[in-house]
């Protein structure tokens, strides 16, 4: 289960293929041991980079460090109950929230990362997309959301959170979210006025990219108690 300085982690939704991504990344950090990896029954048994996937249940996890959750709104809710409870800092993946999920979110009092995209780029995409409207005051701005066909929110959750980073600072935006192929993700935010347009563009080729931010997400929270907090944290950005 590797040794004393190394940060034990629970993943739940495991067998998911952002679940498989997270696996085989943290499976090649040396500050990390993945603890549990969780789905549900049906996936049991299940072997991911060497690591035998388990059924959720209660108990599972609860001498991790960290809990990552990669799941579905209604699992990543519970599983964030489930943390607030043994006081374990939980980084949640998911998205599709509805308000009713998000009020229960916003109550938490562990210590915890809400993160849309766990993509590097795409939290340095969210901190851009201010310093552009700022700079670019009265100019349209549209939010184009492309993913796989299987992607079930619309628009995305990454969208959303762009969308709410713009009305931080007044500016408005309209987001059209297009579902084809097996895209794994593409954000681009456009601003135009007339004779100009500037396109901020983020594209993820591979879940590679979305997990990359897990392994820092993860000691970022180790150790702490309470607090709720963002990958601008995570990664030092004016929020």
């Amino acid at each position: 289960m590797g040794d004393a300085r190394q940060i034990r982690v629970t993943i739940f939704g495991a067998a998911g293929r952002m679940g498989g991504e997270v696996i085989r990344g943290l499976a090649n950090d040396d500050s990390i041991v993945v603890d549990h990896a969780v789905d549900l029954a049906g996936s049991a048994g299940e072997i991911i980079a060497g690591i035998a996937i388990e059924a959720d249940g209660p108990g599972v996890g609860d001498s991790s460090d960290v809990w990552v959750d990669v799941t579905l709104a209604v699992g990543a809710v519970e599983h964030a109950e489930r943390a607030q409870e043994h006081g374990i800092p939980i980084l949640i993946g998911a998205t599709g929230f509805d308000d009713d999920q998000l009020s229960v979110l916003n109550r938490l009092t562990n210590a915890h990362i809400i993160a849309p995209n766990l993509s590097q780029g795409m939290n340095v995409l969210f901190d851009l997309v201010i310093r552009a409207a700022q700079a670019l005051e009265g100019y349209d701005i549209a939010i184009i959301d492309t993913h796989h066909r299987h992607k079930l929110d619309q628009p995305s959750g990454t969208a959303k959170k762009i969308h709410e980073r713009l009305l931080t600072v007044g500016a408005e935006s309209q987001t059209t979210s297009v579902r084809i192929g097996e895209i794994v993700g593409e954000h681009r935010v456009m601003y135009a006025a007339e004779g100009e347009t500037l396109e901020l563009i983020h594209r993820a080729s591979s879940r590679s990219a979305l997990e990359r931010g897990v392994a820092p997400a993860v000691r970022f929270l180790h150790g702490k108690s309470s607090g709720s907090y963002t990958m601008a944290d995570v990664l030092g950005l004016d929020k």
